[in-house]
């Protein structure tokens, strides 16, 4: 598998990489082009079969290079690669989700119009890897398998790092949500993030083997499909208030409902309260 690396790519290349191993001045052009095409076969081999089912020796035959210590060099292990690849990719995510929220705020849209455009900001800034290589890029998929594999804590260290934009989304959604119980939004919150990786990295892959014209157009439809869909989601009744008295007289506990995504937002983001 020879590795194309499209000029939009060499410019998310990041100045700070803070897994790779320090070294004095700065790194040559030709190390800057091994490092970066170690980094692109890798991503796409994690999202084609895995976290699990890929070894580094299979990352080194997939480019040009012959000796598995350049990936050493370059990333240290297997899970510092994994995490190198969010450093590339996530703070052009996190940028345009971050303009995105600044227009909203300038100029919001009509009241009956802003659950919708705040889902379609959550969602649209995430297909931006998509965008960039017109089509051909595989992050969308590499994230999904971070839902379904223990391997590595990959949300883990999203959150805290390249996650502000979608916290302070979910707060300006909820302000337009009064109908819903924090507990009701927190179950519905993280479903549409599951929702959504799941949906973008299936438009992801039936992206690739389309004319970008065309897997543009796809792109752009379902997006807006995806907020038009959720926003309804959202919009919903909350049926839990109907028998919140008898939950508060319950003795508290932990809400086996909730996954670990609504657990960690009601935990960590009482919005209301502030």
């Amino acid at each position: 598998m020879s590795t194309q690396i499209h000029q939009s790519e060499r410019s998310l290349v990041p100045t700070s990489r803070p897994h790779a191993p320090p070294a004095a001045g700065i790194r040559p052009a030709r190390s800057e082009r091994t490092r970066l095409e170690l980094l692109l076969a890798a991503e796409k081999l994690f999202a084609l079969h895995g976290l699990r089912g890929v070894s580094l020796r299979q990352v080194v035959a997939a480019t040009r290079q012959r000796n598995i210590s350049t990936v050493h060099y370059h990333f240290g292990s297997r899970e510092a690669l994994v995490y190198a690849i969010c450093d590339f990719r996530m703070p052009a995510i996190e940028e345009a989700r971050a303009a995105r929220i600044a227009r909203f705020n300038e100029s919001p849209p009509a009241r009956a119009e802003r659950v919708r455009e705040l889902v379609h900001m959550l969602v649209e800034p995430t297909a931006q890897p998509i965008v960039t290589s017109r089509g051909r890029s595989y992050f969308r998929r590499l994230l999904a398998h971070s839902f379904v594999s223990d391997v590595m804590d990959l949300r883990g260290y999203i959150a805290g790092r390249y996650d502000l934009g979608i916290q302070r989304t979910a707060a300006l959604l909820l302000q337009e949500l009064p109908h819903l119980s924090r507990e009701t939004f927190a179950i519905r919150w993280a479903l549409l993030i599951r929702s959504m990786t799941y949906l973008l990295a299936s438009l992801e892959a039936r992206a690739e083997p389309l004319s970008w014209r065309k897997g543009k157009a796809m792109l752009e439809r379902e997006m807006d499909a995806m907020a038009t869909a959720f926003a309804g989601f959202f919009a919903a009744p909350d049926d839990r208030k109907k028998d919140a008295r008898r939950r508060s007289r319950a003795p508290a506990t932990r809400n086996p409902t909730l996954c670990k995504e609504g657990r960690k937002w009601q935990e960590q983001h009482d919005i209301r309260k502030k």
